[in-house]
């Protein structure tokens, strides 16, 4: 397929005073005058990059676990002379800030692979996780008085993100019965700006969306109404910020608690592209308006600090930019090692059969979990229902408190709270969904907890816990 070059001359329109205004100054001398001839093989007395026989490490030794949980594993020798790939010479050395060419090519084959951008002229360079990344993309964007559209429930530390640079933040609706955010709302929204309740603020520069496995939420936006939102963004002129660390978890429908589509045999990468991940915003994109992240933390180990941003060459320069006079290059010794373990998975197809096995265990556990709570008393009596996640590591419960009759009014905060400390007297922890807004109206609808597939040693704690959370909720009934 051909795609077209970006023709969005206006890009630079959406780019900070700051991010403009940013001068980059080297110490390594003016570019040579065309007269004079560089000598072929001259000696360094510059810089200040230690010669690699100062490192004190000489060979790491990975062993690599086939699967997750699995202790077959296969060795990986890391030296310190292997010119075919990222050795310990270049890893624990300063490297390139946009990251190591090693990585930075395995992370463009699997853009391309996975979700190729809609225009030719995109890039991408590595970060110190997501966070580093969100710090960079306000950075890039955000003026004092600019307005980003963010998801009513979101991971809220990005709230203060967009707050540190001056950014204002302006809730849209999710829809929990369909799935991620309510396009007709949004749209509303959008069409009637100037008349509305933040007709006194500019219109928005950006929107920041996890649409896939949302957290709190665990919601999936459907391909459909993902087009839809990028045409908005187009209709509208505002980018879209994607956040997508949980996006290549992805779950077996729940049936019986115990089918899960991941273990049969018939099931490859090409099905789990074509039918199972969902479409990122940037295929859609033609103009450049999509700033794709991208995380290791979910799939290889929070630990490894590092993420890539997708995006339009123009902003991904200016992303570079800011990183030379702040973070410089993300860890080495953590590209050193994630690149290792992906050339013993043989690649972007062998990578993304890991992330298939790692879907497999989260489905089998969603399974266990849901298969718990249905099974309990206070699920027979109708006093929670489920949102089954399609993606990712959260799922929420939704609580119908006595007397609820959906009154727009209506504040369960405290009830909410109480619930949550009957869930730690039996020995469960859970998050509750008020907690991820700051604005006050949602917090006082929000009737559910979010709970995770993530974190437990073993089925049997998962089963305690389903168990343990609905006694808790049973208990909180009968007090009430």
């Amino acid at each position: 397929m051909t795609v077209p070059t970006s023709t969005n001359d206006g890009l630079l329109s959406f780019v900070s005073t700051r991010s403009l205004e940013r001068k980059q100054v080297s110490f390594a001398g003016l570019p040579l005058p065309t007269s004079i001839t560089k000598h072929k093989s001259p000696i360094s007395l510059g810089g200040g990059r230690p010669h690699s026989g100062f490192f004190p490490v000489n060979k790491i030794t990975l062993e690599v676990s086939s699967s997750p949980f699995n202790a077959d594993t296969t060795e990986k020798v890391i030296s310190k002379k292997d010119s075919k790939t990222l050795d310990i010479t270049k890893g624990f050395q300063y490297g390139p800030t946009e990251g190591h060419p090693e990585l930075i090519s395995f992370a463009k084959s699997l853009i391309n692979r996975v979700n190729e951008p809609g225009y030719e002229d995109w890039d991408l360079t590595l970060t110190n996780g997501t966070g580093d990344s969100l710090h960079k993309i306000f950075n890039l964007i955000i003026n004092p008085g600019d307005v980003i559209l963010i998801e009513n429930y979101t991971y809220v530390p990005v709230i203060s993100n967009i707050i540190n640079y001056g950014g204002i933040v302006v809730p849209v609706e999710l829809n929990f019965e369909k799935g991620g955010i309510d396009v007709g709302k949004f749209e509303k929204l959008l069409e009637n700006w100037e008349s509305g309740p933040y007709k006194h603020f500019k219109r928005p520069k950006g929107l920041y969306t996890i649409p896939t496995g949302q957290n709190p939420s665990g919601l999936t936006q459907s391909h459909e109404d993902r087009k839809k939102i990028y045409d908005l963004s187009s209709e509208y002129e505002f980018l879209i910020i994607e956040d997508d660390p949980y996006g290549y978890i992805q779950l077996s429908e729940y049936f019986d608690g115990d089918f899960n589509k991941f273990s049969t045999n018939d099931y490859s990468v090409d099905k789990y592209i074509e039918e199972d991940l969902p479409n990122s915003y940037i295929q859609y994109d033609t103009e450049g308006r999509v700033l794709r992240l991208e995380s290791f933390s979910k799939i290889f180990a929070p630990g490894s600090r590092l993420g890539f941003i997708v995006g339009h060459a123009k902003f991904i320069k200016r992303i570079i930019d800011h990183a030379n006079v702040s973070t410089r290059a993300p860890s080495g010794i953590s590209q050193l090692i994630v690149n290792s373990v992906i050339e013993q998975f043989d690649g972007v197809d062998g990578w993304l059969n890991w992330n298939i096995q790692i879907s497999e265990e989260y489905t089998a556990r969603k399974n266990l979990l849901i298969k718990t709570l249905k099974s309990s008393e206070s699920f027979k009596k109708g006093q929670f229902d489920i949102i089954e996640p399609k993606s990712g590591m959260f799922l929420s419960i939704n609580i119908n408190f006595p007397n609820d009759d959906d009154d727009e009014e209506e504040d369960y905060r405290d009830q909410v709270e109480q619930l949550r400390y009957k869930a730690l007297e039996q020995g469960v922890i859970v998050v509750l969904g008020k907690n991820f807004t700051t604005d006050e109206s949602f917090a006082k609808k929000a009737r559910f907890i979010r709970t995770t597939i993530a974190t437990q040693d073993s089925d049997e704690e998962i089963l305690e816990a389903g168990r343990r959370l609905s006694s808790a909720i049973k208990l909180y009934f009968e007090s009430v």
